[in-house]
């Protein structure tokens, strides 16, 4: 069968218009051009180039497109459908004629010759008579479908396919007639896939597979995601560049880790955009051969591991250095919860949700990969590995010896560590991952404080720390990565303490570092004037104080075993801001903890308004089993919820105040993302701002308040 598709259209639009055709899968395409800046494109059917005597005067493009093997309307509706995504509408429209003509085909057959390309003899099937089969002769029909041997976009697949399917599982995905997926057949696969949206595509496949002696090919119509639950060691798709993208995520799914990668049909002036989605998925990319204006791809899917968070900064700062172990172990890695082939989940036990979370953690993995292994560490699993197991995990460990699991052996099957020695500071064997513009750094570890709402000390184990010179070495080493540095742990007050050092002489000893300087959670016994000075020697350093303080009343502070009063927090709060005057004080507040009365939760309210809080984090009581708190009354949960509101009015209007302060002040803006066009980053004062621009780093004079932060216009 052979169809010409007629259809004019305007000369700025006819490139655009023969791409289409070579994406509706035509044969040959030819343009006679008003402009005669493109001639005619692509010649393998032999047509003579459009020449001056062709050329037209109307400013139009008249377009020739020729498709063999497929009906009338199949070839109609590819290329109607092919040209409105590239065109949206066809001026002029088009028409179609169809004919038969025996002397045209006979001469279209004599184009085609048997080629030698790589491994393979490439025969057309009405010569097989005359090239007998042999262990790598692949006979083809060039009428049956688009991309024969011929076509440089195939002999570039086949080149680089050599060699890589003996003994191994492969998938064809766009078989077209069968072509790659007959070849790795011969070429000794133990499995093969073809699969196609096209009927006509798939019948050819079967006619072309038992032709070659290779019948046991499973061929298959429909998409690549229908059913596919084996698992394949090479991939082959001879396919545009507006499909392989969109089949990147897929192909990631139904492949083995090392799996190889085989990707044609792409015009070179797209290469990049296909290899950028690929790279994306964690295939990497091995080879790139090029033929005229077709490239042609030869890639690797690296081992996956996804490390996931759910819990503290010092949780995160753990898993960076997991990510980075894993990837010097050659996996591509990712924080976000996805599919992968091995999970390492850091959770958290603060409070009955952040349990319940880290649970759930677990079956979304399973979720995403059933056949992944799935490494539980954390405070949840030290807490209670008993229902990590019962859910399959394959390893459970604890809060000790995290760093450990990248280095654990597979297979190992349900096993719980109950914890590697926590009574010393554990140092990281590798700097941690650096995946955003900031990065963490864990000083101290565990915690003395006990608490009576807290479970983190029976979990974490007793307050450690690592030495001031090690922490400095590694601020030092981060900052030459990251534009902040986040000074992270459970308790900071307590670090250096069983040395006789402290925070103080490591914010001295970090003075000179270039690179912004912010610290996580304080408690309120840090803070001296012997500190503050040491922060305001550090050029860069960030003006935020997270200040935990939990209750406004002295009684309730009493009951939660807090080493402080509201007045001397208050104090703390004013001589932070002698030192630092814009300062943002930020805190955590627990609303209903046992035997709180309205007026200790008034006292609150009123501490807050004294206070004049940046911003609020607010937390219902989460009662912890093994706590003090756990065994005493309880407020009535409608009244909880009830100052939670009342709370979250307060921190509404005290957030506010600030920002509408904070209005006045040019502010130094790192950005890290983008949202909905605007550049999205924190200020030293932990503002979130949002500006349309497309730089990293600048001075920012505040406009107006935008959302949950400010927006405004560059200065430097």
């Amino acid at each position: 069968m052979y169809v010409e598709i007629k259809f004019k259209t305007t000369s700025e639009a006819s490139e655009l218009a023969a791409e289409a055709m070579w994406t509706a899968g035509a044969d040959g395409v030819e343009i006679d051009d008003a402009n005669d800046f493109l001639e005619a494109v692509r010649d393998p059917m032999n047509w003579d180039y459009a020449d001056e005597n062709d050329v037209v005067s109307d400013g139009t493009a008249d377009i020739k497109a020729v498709f063999t093997g497929v009906s009338l309307g199949a070839a109609e509706k590819a290329a109607r459908e092919a040209l409105l995504s590239y065109l949206w509408s066809v001026p002029g429209g088009f028409e179609v004629a169809t004919r038969e003509d025996e002397d045209w085909e006979n001469g279209w057959k004599s184009f085609y010759k048997p080629a030698k390309i790589g491994e393979f003899e490439i025969v057309p099937v009405w010569m097989k008579d005359e090239y007998p089969a042999g262990e790598k002769t692949v006979y083809i029909n060039p009428a049956t479908a688009f991309g024969t041997g011929e076509h440089p976009s195939t002999r570039l697949a086949l080149l680089l396919m050599s060699g890589l399917s003996h003994g191994k599982s492969v998938v064809d995905i766009g078989t077209g007639s069968g072509i790659l997926g007959i070849a790795a057949a011969k070429a000794g696969a133990k499995r093969v896939l073809m699969t196609d949206f096209d009927p006509e595509a798939v019948n050819a496949a079967h006619e072309l597979s038992a032709l070659n002696g290779v019948a046991e090919a499973e061929i298959r119509l429909g998409d690549l995601a229908d059913g596919v639950a084996e698992k394949f060691d090479v991939v082959t798709a001879n396919l545009t560049a507006d499909i392989l993208p969109r089949l990147a995520p897929d192909i990631k799914k139904i492949t083995n880790p090392g799996a190889k990668l085989i990707l044609s049909g792409i015009l070179t002036k797209r290469a990049d955009e296909v290899i950028e989605a690929f790279v994306s998925e964690g295939i990497d990319l091995d080879e790139r051969a090029e033929e005229g204006e077709w490239t042609g791809l030869k890639m690797t899917r690296k081992p996956i591991a996804c490390v996931f968070n759910y819990g503290c900064k010092t949780n995160q700062y753990e898993c960076d250095v997991l990510a980075a172990k894993l990837e010097k172990k050659g996996y591509a890695v990712t924080e976000k919860m996805a599919f992968a082939d091995k999970y390492f989940i850091n959770t958290c036990a603060v409070t009955r949700e952040a349990e319940r979370k880290s649970r759930q953690s677990l079956s979304r993995a399973r979720g995403f990969n059933k056949d992944a292994e799935i490494y539980i560490l954390g405070c949840a699993a030290e807490k209670d590995p008993d229902r990590f197991i019962a859910k399959k995990a394959d390893h459970v460990s604890g809060t000790g010896g995290k760093y450990r699991a990248a280095d654990s052996e597979p297979g190992s099957g349900s096993t719980f560590v109950k914890n590697y020695p926590i009574n010393e500071f554990e140092y990281p064997d590798t700097l941690p991952m650096v995946s955003r513009t900031r990065a963490l750094v864990k000083i101290e570890d565990g915690c003395d404080n006990f608490c009576s709402y807290c479970v983190i000390p029976y979990l974490r184990g007793r307050a450690r720390s690592r030495t001031t010179a090690d922490a400095a070495e590694e601020i030092l080493a981060l900052s030459q990565k990251a534009k902040e540095v986040v000074v992270t742990g459970i308790n900071l007050e307590a670090f250096g303490r069983e040395r006789g050092e402290s925070l103080t002489d490591l914010m001295k000893a970090v003075r000179g570092v270039k690179c912004r300087i912010r610290l996580g959670s304080l408690y309120a016994g840090v803070i001296d004037d012997d500190f503050l000075m040491a922060l305001q020697g550090i050029e860069n350093f960030c003006p935020h104080f997270h200040l935990s303080l939990q209750s406004g009343s002295d009684r309730v502070l009493a009951a939660m075993n807090r080493h402080y009063t509201v007045r001397g927090y208050l104090e703390k709060i004013a001589l932070i801001r002698k030192y630092f005057p814009l300062a943002a004080v930020t805190t955590d507040i627990i609303v209903g903890f046992p035997g709180e009365t309205e007026e200790d939760f008034r006292d609150t309210l009123r501490l807050a308004d004294e206070a004049r809080f940046a911003d609020i984090h607010i937390f219902p009581f989460s009662p912890r089993e093994g706590t003090a708190a756990y065994k005493m009354p309880r407020v009535k949960g409608e009244e909880v919820a009830e100052r939670e509101k009342r709370l979250a009015v307060k921190r509404g209007e005290l957030r506010r105040e600030y920002l509408e302060k904070m209005l006045e002040v040019p502010q130094k803006v790192l950005f890290e993302h983008v949202e909905n066009n605007l550049s999205t980053g924190y200020s030293e004062y932990y503002i979130k701002f949002y500006v349309k621009t497309d730089i990293e780093y600048g001075i920012i004079k505040p406009l107006s308040i935008y959302k949950d932060g400010l927006t405004g216009e560059i200065v430097k």
